[in-house]
């Protein structure tokens, strides 16, 4: 389930991700923050940076390599489903 814990229209989000429906490697959290920054007319940098928290000190290798090979992976497709929207001017609402 994703919250919003801070919402900054044009410049900033954070947003927590806990209560998974399924176990996790022994990750409890994701917490992440997405920030927006204009270098010039029609040019915004976004900068998605992700915590991952877990438990559990015999899965720390698990979750690092989850982390370096199916969460990075995860979060660059992320980026281009959204680099996508904006290319095709998709109009994106959020409730």
């Amino acid at each position: 389930m994703d919250h919003v814990l801070e919402r900054i229209e044009n410049e900033r989000w954070e947003i927590q991700v806990d209560q998974f429906q399924s176990w996790m490697l022994g990750f409890y959290q994701f917490n992440g923050t997405w920030e927006t920054k204009e270098i010039s007319p029609n040019l915004i940098q976004i900068t998605y940076t992700y915590h991952l928290f877990g438990k559990g000190v015999l899965l720390i290798p698990l979750q690092w390599l989850f982390a370096k090979v199916f969460w990075k992976r995860y979060m660059k497709r992320v980026c281009q489903n959204i680099e996508t929207l904006i290319m095709n001017e998709s109009p994106y609402l959020y409730d």
